[in-house]
């Protein structure tokens, strides 16, 4: 046993973690909610600083609005208005969803030194229309028309926004209408040129510096989806594009590097990554979500998000981009519930995982929050609120990227426990081919060494007998010696019998386990006929007095079974030997066979072996086919414990089974044998 322990050092139970893996941390609600206030407070105060810091120089004219519901006023009937139809207004307002013009009367300062800008941002506004006094003029106004549905080249300054430059004039004021049918805030300005030139630097800098760190994330993503296969990093590759694709178009860039001379293409691409932008993250969270464990309801409710898809395709098709973006805008508070609900319910050991999918979900919702309050006008609108995607679409790429990052790592461990539980497992299959191997040869060597004296003592007790009987023939001592003799050679008959199933049955496992040869003479690729091997059983079996096999009645004739005829009858006789050794002294055991049939055809053969329940009781079916098994009162007779299985193994060898059933005081078992096909 010294020489084993080694082996048995290197097992570890496959199903328990390797020993220096820590386990799992708990999240508790109060610390949810904590970390929910952090993420809070720290999303309101970058998005101050950053607001402030990117806001820009304010406006040098004063600003006042005035709305035409139905857009019919021209420039003459506006700049006729009196100065009480038009409200004083911040230099940037919240408009949403609305077809109405907003007229803006801009009133620069007399003492305004040189030209100026008129700046109007957002980039993708339909119909921007600047007018500027101009006295040499019929109408007294000139116009410079602009907005992403106009040429880029035709614009006077190549600016991300839409801007103008102008002389001001005393006493004159600057109008502006806008028209647009998406959800917009409106930033008009007076600034000037220099001013005007450097925010237009920063901006482009910032834009540049946003589009190479989420095409630097989308990049990583893409390769990791093609060196890990997984659609997980490419999901988020496809979000992170479409982001991209979306800002692009949106801040002016396609309409006026890739499609200068078809804005109306440049609108409607602009529109479509919207769309692919909303899918494919709708897309990328269900897959997340579904992962680690949110429920099958909240599964479906986001499948029925991603059916938003071909509805705002067919209303872009049809002509209605308004109600298309309508839809999307409307969606988007639903999409950022049930993302919310989903963080709630997903399960996961690994704390970092799940926080860096709580500040994402905290963080959407808080901008979401922000944008909705701003459109309200329960805060004040700040520049970001004009590209409202930009700011948290790359705090949404940086989290997303780390939350798979972690993933990854996740995996990578997991993957690697597996590998070293196989690799166990891997050792502890070796250990036990080398036991098998061991015992094997053990007990061919003790049987080995039994047979040559149980030999001895058979052939000694047959040369007493016989001398007995010719020397002391009559004599009641030689005929207790003769009985005594008789008992010794049951008895050794006995001891080979099991000797014969110990044989049998490490040979069986030798063959299961993969170490001895496929082919084996009179074994599983031998073949015998059906009908004639009912015929031999039957003529065996009518030499036995309590056997009635007069059921073995042909009922296949010329197909064939598996297995060779001598061995199907050794698995028959350990069969009849357990019913005659365990049923009632004087009971009958039955012997009959019937065939089993399939979808459309006889597919094989059972013969069934039924006897009456004997004094040791009937026998427990989760263990009768176990190796050693026997019944607590079985002892009284000799055998191994062996036969059973030694029959089920041999039969599943040779691609059937053996059956068990009861039924009252009555057993049987049925050996099941197969045709061989007639491809075979």
């Amino acid at each position: 046993m010294p020489a084993e322990s080694p082996a048995f050092l290197l097992t570890e139970p496959p199903d328990e973690a390797p020993p220096h893996q820590p386990a799992p941390l708990g999240w508790s609600g109060t610390s949810s909610f904590l970390l929910g206030v952090l993420v809070i407070l720290c999303m309101v105060v970058l998005y101050v600083q950053v607001s402030s810091l990117v806001d820009g120089a304010p406006s040098l004219a004063r600003h006042s609005l005035h709305t035409d519901q139905r857009a019919e006023l021209d420039i003459t009937e506006v700049a006729t208005l009196p100065a009480s139809a038009f409200d004083p207004v911040p230099d940037q307002v919240s408009r949403g969803f609305t077809r109405a013009a907003q007229w803006f009367r801009l009133e620069t300062p007399s003492s305004l030194p040189g030209d100026a800008v008129v700046v109007v941002q957002p980039s993708y506004l339909d119909d921007v229309r600047v007018y500027t006094p101009d006295p040499g003029l019929v109408t007294g106004w000139r116009l410079f028309q602009l907005g992403d549905r106009h040429p880029a080249p035709e614009r006077s300054r190549m600016d991300l926004g839409f801007s103008v430059a102008f002389k001001p004039v005393a006493g004159q004021a600057v109008f502006v209408r806008v028209r647009t049918l998406n959800a917009h805030n409106i930033r008009v300005r007076v600034l000037q040129p220099a001013v005007a030139d450097r925010e237009n630097a920063v901006l482009l800098v910032g834009f540049g510096v946003y589009c190479g760190a989420v095409l630097a994330l989308a990049a990583a993503a893409a390769i990791a989806a093609l060196a890990y296969r997984d659609r997980h990093w490419a999901a988020n590759a496809g979000f992170q594009l479409a982001t991209l694709g979306a800002m692009v178009f949106f801040f002016g860039l396609g309409g006026r590097f890739l499609l200068p001379g078809d804005p109306l293409l440049a609108d409607q691409l602009a529109s479509w990554f919207g769309f692919a932008q909303y899918f494919t993250g709708a897309l990328f969270y269900r897959l997340l979500f579904r992962e680690y464990g949110a429920p099958a309801w909240l599964l479906h409710l986001q499948s029925l998000l991603l059916l938003f898809l071909p509805l705002q395709v067919m209303l872009t098709i049809g002509g209605r981009f308004d109600l298309a973006m309508q839809a999307g805008t409307l969606i988007l508070p639903l999409a950022v519930l049930v993302m919310g609900l989903a963080v709630v319910f997903v399960r996961s050991d690994d704390v970092v995982l799940l926080n860096l999918l709580r500040i994402n979900t905290i963080s959407t919702t808080m901008f979401f929050l922000l944008a909705y309050a701003t459109h309200r006008g329960l805060i004040e609108a700040r520049f970001l609120h004009l590209y409202p995607g930009v700011f948290i679409s790359l705090m949404t790429a940086v989290v997303l990227h780390l939350t798979l990052l972690r993933r990854r790592e996740l995996l990578g461990r997991e993957q690697e426990s597996t590998q070293r539980t196989l690799a166990l497992v891997r050792q502890q299959v070796q250990f036990e081919r080398r036991r098998r191997l061991e015992d094997g040869r053990f007990l061919g060597m003790l049987m080995h060494e039994m047979r040559s004296p149980l030999s001895v003592v058979a052939v000694a007790a047959s040369a007493l007998e016989r001398k007995l009987g010719g020397e002391g023939a009559g004599l009641p001592a030689s005929k207790s010696v003769a009985r005594d003799l008789r008992r010794i050679g049951t008895s050794v008959g006995q001891m080979r019998s099991v000797l014969q199933q110990v044989q049998a049955v490490s040979e069986l496992e030798h063959l299961m386990g993969g170490h001895g040869p496929v082919q084996k003479p009179g074994f599983v690729q031998d073949r015998c006929e059906a009908d004639a091997l009912l015929g031999r059983l039957r003529d065996l079996l009518a030499q036995e007095p309590r056997v009635d096999a007069s059921e073995l009645l042909p009922r296949a004739p010329g197909r064939l079974v598996r297995g060779s005829a001598p061995l199907v009858e050794m698995m028959v006789r350990n069969l009849l030997d357990n019913a005659l050794k365990y049923s009632p002294p004087e009971s009958v055991v039955r012997c009959s066979c019937e065939l089993r049939t399939g979808v459309f055809d006889v597919i094989g053969l059972t013969i069934r072996v039924s006897n009456r329940i004997g004094p040791v009781g009937a026998p427990d079916p989760a263990r009768l086919f176990g190796k050693y098994y026997r019944a607590p009162l079985a002892h009284q007779h000799s055998g191994s414990g062996l036969g059973l299985y030694w029959v089920r193994g041999t039969a599943r060898l040779c691609g059937g089974d053996v059956e068990f059933e009861q039924r009252d005081d009555d057993v049987s078992f049925g050996l099941v044998l197969t045709f061989v096909g007639d491809n075979e």
